[in-house]
C-alpha cells in the first residue's frame, strides 16, 4: 500500500547521527510512519536527548555567599536504551483494514520489520529500528559567581550533522544557583541550592531553515556534602520539554510543510553522583534516572585555585 514520508524523517536523522556513526537507509525505514506512529516510534530518542540535556548540570550544590569564583567544566552525557525502549504499540495506518495494533521496533529496536496481513491478503509493514545501544554527547559549561549566594552558568554545544538537509545543531543553556545553606545554619555541614535552568536547541539546514526547535526548562533542588575530598551530591529536577519539528519534502512535488511535536510537563529526573576534588581539580561521575535513564561524567577547573575546591 502506498506509503508517505514524514517529519519524523528529520527528527530521527538529528537523533541517529548522535546515536550512531552509521545511519543508512534511515528514510526507507521510516516511510511508514505519518502520524500516531511517529511519536511512539521516536520517543526513546527524544527523550533519551532531553535527559542529557538534563544531565551534568552541577557537581557541587555549594554556592559562596560572596566572592569572585569561576568554574570551566567538559561534560560527557550518554544514555543506554533498555528492552523497554525497543519496542512500542503501532497501530495500521492508511485506511488499511481492519485496523490492527501490534508490539513493533521502535528506533531504537530490532532491525527485523513486522508485516500484518489484512484484508485481500493486503500486507503492511512496520519498519525495524536501528539496534541503536546508546546515544551521547559532550558539551563545556562555565559558572561564575558569587552575588549573595547566587551564581550564573553557561553551556553551548555547536554540532554539524553532516547531512544537507539538517545543517547544524546548536543548543545553548543558561541558567542561576541561589544557596539555600546561607539561610539554615544548621544545616551545616550539608549544602543545600536551588537552580533554574533554561536550553535551548535548534536545527537548520543549509537554507537557514528551521528544521527542529527543542525547549527544555528546569528546576532544580540540589544538596551535598563534603567528606574529604570526596563530595557526594543529588538532585531533584522538574522539566518542562517541547521539541517541534517542521520539515519539507520536496520530492513529494509539494512545499506544504509537516509538523510533529513532543511535550512534557512536569516530568521528573533524580541525580545521584559523586565529585572528587584535589585543589582546583575536580573529576565527577552521576546517574540521572529519568524516562530514558543517563550517565554523566566531567572534569572542572576552578577559579581562584583556592577558593571553592579546597574551602568547600
Amino acid at each position: 500500500m502506498a506509503r508517505h514520508r514524514h517529519s519524523s524523517v528529520g527528527v530521527a536523522l538529528v537523533f541517529l547521527v548522535l546515536a550512531v556513526p552509521a545511519r543508512g537507509q534511515v528514510e526507507d525505514r521510516l516511510e511508514a510512519y505519518t502520524g500516531r506512529n511517529a511519536t511512539g516510534y521516536l520517543a526513546p530518542l527524544v527523550d533519551a536527548f532531553r535527559s542529557n540535556l538534563n544531565s551534568g548540570l552541577f557537581h557541587t550544590a555549594h554556592v559562596p555567599v560572596s566572592g569572585f569564583h569561576a568554574g570551566i567544566e567538559f561534560n560527557i552525557m550518554s544514555t543506554f536504551f533498555g528492552e523497554d525502549s525497543r519496542t512500542f504499540l503501532a497501530t495500521t495506518e492508511n485506511g488499511f483494514s481492519p485496523e490492527m495494533t501490534v508490539e513493533a521496533p521502535t528506533v531504537v529496536g530490532g532491525t527485523e520489520s513486522v508485516t500484518v496481513v489484512g484484508d485481500a491478503s493486503l500486507k503492511y509493514t512496520f519498519p525495524g529500528g536501528f539496534n541503536v545501544d546508546n546515544m551521547y554527547f559532550s558539551c563545556p559549561q562555565v559558572t561564575v559567581g558569587s552575588w549573595k549566594g547566587t551564581e550564573a552558568i553557561g553551556r553551548l554545544i555547536l554540532f554539524d550533522t553532516g547531512v544537507s538537509d539538517l545543517g547544524r545543531l546548536s543548543v545553548w543553556g543558561a541558567g542561576v544557583r541561589h544557596s539555600l545553606s546561607q539561610y539554615m545554619a544548621r544545616l551545616h555541614p550539608v549544602d543545600l541550592a536551588i537552580a533554574g535552568y533554561w536550553q535551548d536547541a535548534e536545527v537548520q539546514n543549509e537554507s537557514d531553515q528551521e528544521v527542529i526547535d527543542a525547549r527544555l526548562a528546569t528546576v532544580s533542588l540540589q544538596s551535598g556534602i563534603r567528606l574529604g575530598s570526596f563530595y557526594p551530591y543529588a538532585g531533584l529536577s522538574v522539566n518542562w520539554w517541547r521539541t517541534h519539528v517542521r520539515y519539507e519534502f520536496d520530492d513529494l512535488g509539494s512545499t506544504a510543510p509537516v509538523d510533529l511535536s513532543f511535550v512534557t510537563s512536569g516530568d521528573l529526573q533524580m541525580t545521584l553522583g559523586v565529585s572528587y576534588r584535589v585543589g582546583f581539580l575536580a573529576a565527577y561521575g552521576e546517574y540521572n534516572l529519568a524516562e530514558q535513564n543517563t550517565v554523566a561524567a566531567g572534569l572542572s577547573v576552578n577559579f581562584p585555585f583556592s577558593n571553592r575546591s579546597v574551602t568547600q
